[in-house]
């Protein structure tokens, strides 16, 4: 565990399952700080992401289409909606004044 959970209620990590109620985890699922790592290191120095831009990744390699039985596991289908993403674009460049697509 790193200090990433940090901001969650104890209640709730117990909740799902991943400590004790004494705060010791108990979900063998979560990575290591190397495991961690691994992917954003992996996508600096792979040349299997040449040109390409904007993906999700997760267990060096591009995430696949997450599930509502695997939650925690890939990329919902929100979080790479272009129509979305042009959206919030538009309403950031606005909020802040900068006329960003001119």
């Amino acid at each position: 565990m790193t200090p990433l959970l940090r901001h969650l209620p104890h209640e709730e990590m117990v909740d799902f399952g991943w400590i004790d109620d004494d705060g010791s985890p108990v979900d063998s699922s979560f990575k290591t700080v190397e495991q961690g790592a691994a992917t954003a290191v992996w996508a600096a120095t792979t040349p299997d992401l040449t040109g390409l831009g904007g993906l999700y990744l997760e267990d060096c390699d591009i995430a696949v289409p997450a599930t509502d039985d695997r939650p925690f596991v890939g990329v919902r289908d929100y979080a790479s909606d272009a129509d979305e993403a042009a959206r919030l674009w538009r309403y950031s460049a606005d909020a802040i004044g900068v006329d960003a697509f001119s």
